[in-house]
Formats: structure tokens, C-alpha cells, sequence
């Protein structure tokens, strides 16, 4: 490039112009289906992107709003009086049974009585559907 402002300011628009006729030259020279397939990949890696920045706001506007309603729980908690703060617990085994079953989840032995449980059920189950055939049959019967 030259020495002065003027003449590397002239210099950049000429490989700029000729840049560009280089390039509108090509295009020309392109044929139809590939201006189109160029097209669509444009649309495509437009589209993905656009996308992608979408869900990505979507999710930090979805995470500040929750921790926006955590922090209102917590200062909700804080300021409310100590018995609104207690939950009840509606108690559905016996203490003991309770103990027992935590008992069996801490040493690992719950498989023994989960398999029990579970075939007492699948027992109850088909009884039950006997049941609701034979019933069935008898309303059916003439």
C-alpha cells in the first residue's frame, strides 16, 4: 500500500470493487437449485440459531422467575409466625411400623418385604378381575 492516507484509502476501495464483481460474477456462474440450496441453508442455520437463542432466554427468564418465587417463600418463612411455619404430617403406618421400615431401608433389606407387598397386591388384583367376570357373565347370562 502506499505511503499516504489517500492512497491506501483508494487501494481498499479497489480490492473492495473488485472483491464485489469477483462475487456477483460467481453468483451469476452458480446455477439456480444451488442459489436455492444456499438459500435454505441459510434459512436452516438462521433458523437453529434464532432457535437456539430463543430457548436460552426462555430458560434464564424460566430460572430467574423461580428463584424470584424461592426467595419469596424464604422471606414468607422467615416473617411468618412459628406455627404457620409447621406443616402437619398425617401419620398413614404406626410409629413402629414406620421405624421398622426405615430400619430396612438403611441396612438394604426392603427387597424381601417389597416383593411381599407387591405380590399380595398383583394377588388382590386378579381376584378381583375373577371377580368382576364372573359378575360380568351372571348381568350377561339370559
Amino acid at each position: 500500500m502506499g505511503n499516504s492516507t489517500a492512497s491506501t484509502l483508494s487501494e481498499i476501495e479497489q480490492t473492495r470493487s473488485r472483491l464485489e464483481r469477483d462475487i456477483g460474477e460467481l453468483a451469476e456462474r452458480l446455477p439456480a437449485p444451488a442459489i436455492w440450496l444456499k438459500r435454505l441453508a441459510g434459512v436452516a442455520v438462521g433458523g437453529g440459531v434464532g432457535g437456539g437463542l430463543f430457548w436460552f432466554v426462555a430458560h434464564r427468564i424460566r430460572n430467574r422467575a423461580k428463584k424470584g418465587k424461592e426467595k419469596k417463600a424464604e422471606k414468607a418463612l422467615k416473617n411468618a409466625p412459628a406455627a404457620v411455619v409447621q406443616s402437619p404430617v398425617v401419620q398413614v403406618l404406626p410409629p413402629e411400623w414406620g421405624e421398622r421400615l426405615g430400619e430396612l431401608f438403611e441396612t438394604g433389606q426392603w427387597k424381601g418385604p417389597a416383593i411381599a407387598i407387591g405380590t399380595v397386591w398383583v394377588l388382590l388384583r386378579w381376584m378381583e378381575l375373577r371377580r368382576l367376570k364372573r359378575l360380568t357373565k351372571a348381568i350377561l347370562a339370559p
